[in-house]
């Protein structure tokens, strides 16, 4: 009995293989890595038939090191109100591949090109050489015998090069969304099962070189519709008691903060303490009276500037201070007033800045902001810019360059939207070395809400928050079952963007920021890259790693 014909080619990361039946995409069949390096790579392959529960097994002196997962397409059906037509793969609604999943929970189906993705953590440890990896596919079923399936795959050789990569020196925050994680799994607020999903959500984000975690002292006052209230997220418990004097309960802030650093994180970042977009409101306050009953003392109808509010940073601020001084967590902290203020907001920001840092001295104050007269007036000691916007910054002295993308940074500049190509996610990590970044923030690890929070959703089933965002802004991970976050390409392209600036960082150590920067320029064609003008091929990336590489042994 003949068997019937399997397809497969090796393919590289950045590669975005759609669910269709034919294929055009390079050959790719070996790689170099560094020891310490996660190296992604993806097998397509196109089957005859639909198959059920087949089995991959990894042939390779390395095979432990390999984690295997399927590619799998979600619906992507928004990409924002302006699309920039020349630098996506496409902006038709329909399916992208985004989601990796488990081998498990899915069942390929016949005729039609999808991949592997195959993850590489290459131990420090593990010996310079050259290794192969082969997969084998078994597919056996009692009701189709003919449909039988025991083959190998062609072989990638993956070479390990005698150099350990360091982690890269680099801030990374994604916003970390508590509310979503109660709605999507349904559990309580600070309840025991809770930190365990939380927990696993940290270890996730550590994996992938994030190092910054997002503390909710209060609901945060993010994406909120005007008038509208989140589910309450507060960490820190509030009492008045019959005098009307305030205390203080740290327990739950403590917790979280524990276990962040318990997972790795290094930097502690804490949550708004004003609305977004000029800071003229305040955040939603629970406070718990003298007769025990729980209530609203801020939101959207409490201006930012009542004196109510100005009582309330003057009898907090200097508590949680003293707590972040007796745990020395302050010189890891990282304090917000409001995200991305407009220009027409300077005088209630301006109002905000001093309320907030005249009751917290010494602190770091950092936001996401594009207008450099913040920073000029000495309003925020931090600001993020904007991608777009960053050559504004450029010759301000900053005590840390750090910079962001969201949905408005759509048009020629990095950024990891499920229509943009893998490329344009993964060259963020030259350019910041470039621009010598030090720090990277975006809003959304996990916001599986809908545009202003006004009602949660699947994104499993809608990767746009409710038509509000370009498909895959509003998230990194997807919920998985039993409190597990399962990855996006996006995720783990970006990842391999903050490898890249890691290795151009070692290899400025071996010499010198200069010679990295005409290395740089000698593969751009004579120039340094910009945010706006860059190499956009996969291939030139691909190729640009392999050199970088070399010059690192």
């Amino acid at each position: 009995m003949d068997i019937p014909a399997v397809d497969f080619k090796w393919v590289s990361s950045l590669e975005k293989v759609f669910f269709r039946p034919e294929l055009e995409i390079a050959d790719y069949d070996n790689a170099t890595a560094l020891q310490g390096e996660v190296f992604s790579l993806q097998l397509a392959y196109k089957v005859p038939f639909n198959l059920n529960k087949p089995e991959w097994s990894v042939i390779s002196d390395i095979a432990d090191c390999v984690e295997i997962r399927y590619t799998r397409s979600i619906i992507a059906d928004y990409f924002g109100e302006v699309v920039d037509k020349d630098n996506v793969i496409d902006d038709t609604p329909g399916l992208y591949p985004d989601l990796l999943s488990s081998t498990e929970s899915y069942r390929p189906a016949g005729n039609m090109w999808q991949t592997l993705w195959l993850t590489v953590r290459i131990p420090h440890e593990l010996a310079a050489g050259k290794y192969t990896l082969q997969l084998k596919l078994k597919h056996e079923t009692p009701y189709r015998p003919e449909r039988a399936l025991d083959v190998l795959t062609p072989e990638f050789n993956l070479e390990v090069l005698p150099v350990h990569l360091p982690e890269a020196d680099l801030k990374v925050t994604n916003w970390f969304y508590c509310d979503c994680i109660c709605h999507y799994y349904d559990v309580e607020p600070w309840s025991d099962r809770f930190f365990e999903i939380v927990k696993n959500y940290f270890i996730n984000m550590r994996k992938h070189g994030q190092n910054m975690i997002y503390v909710p002292m209060f609901t945060p006052p993010l994406d909120t519709f005007i008038g509208h209230e989140r589910m309450t997220i507060q960490s820190i418990g509030v009492e008045e008691d019959a005098a009307g004097k305030l205390h203080f309960d740290f327990t739950r802030l403590e917790r979280y903060i524990r276990l962040a650093l318990e997972c790795g994180m290094e930097y502690l970042e804490f949550s708004h303490m004003f609305t977004q977009w000029g800071a003229k409101f305040t955040p939603k306050i629970m406070v718990k009276l003298a007769d025990g009953k729980l209530v609203r003392r801020f939101g959207w109808d409490v201006e930012a500037a009542s004196e109510a509010y100005r009582n309330f940073l003057a009898a907090l601020m200097p508590e949680l201070g003293k707590l972040l001084q007796k745990n020395d967590w302050l010189k890891i902290s990282y304090f917000h007033i409001s995200d991305e203020p407009y220009e027409s907001s300077l005088a209630t920001y301006e109002f905000a800045s001093k309320l907030f840092r005249a009751n917290l001295p010494g602190a770091r104050f950092i936001d996401a902001l594009s207008r450099k007269e913040f920073f000029e007036r000495g309003l925020v000691s931090i600001p993020v810019p904007a991608n777009n916007h960053l050559e504004e910054f450029r010759d301000l002295e900053l005590p840390e360059r750090w910079t962001y993308y969201c949905v408005s940074q759509w048009k020629d500049v990095p950024n990891m939207f499920v229509n943009m190509p893998s490329a344009r996610n993964r060259i963020l990590g030259l350019l910041l070395y470039v621009y010598d970044i030090e720090g990277f923030l975006h809003w959304g690890f996990n916001f599986y809400l809908s545009q202003y929070s006004l009602f949660p959703l699947d994104p499993y089933l809608d990767t746009t928050a409710g038509h509000g965002f370009p498909a895959g802004d509003a998230f990194k991970v997807y919920p998985g079952k039993e409190g597990v976050p399962e990855d996006s390409i996006r995720h783990e392209v970006f990842f391999e963007a903050v490898q890249d600036l890691a290795a151009l960082q070692l290899l400025e150590c071996r010499s010198s920021r200069e010679e990295v920067l005409e290395f740089i320029a000698g593969e751009c064609g004579g120039k340094l890259p910009t945010m706006f003008e860059y190499p956009r091929s996969s291939a030139w990336l691909l190729d640009f790693r392999q050199k970088l590489n070399k010059k690192l042994v």
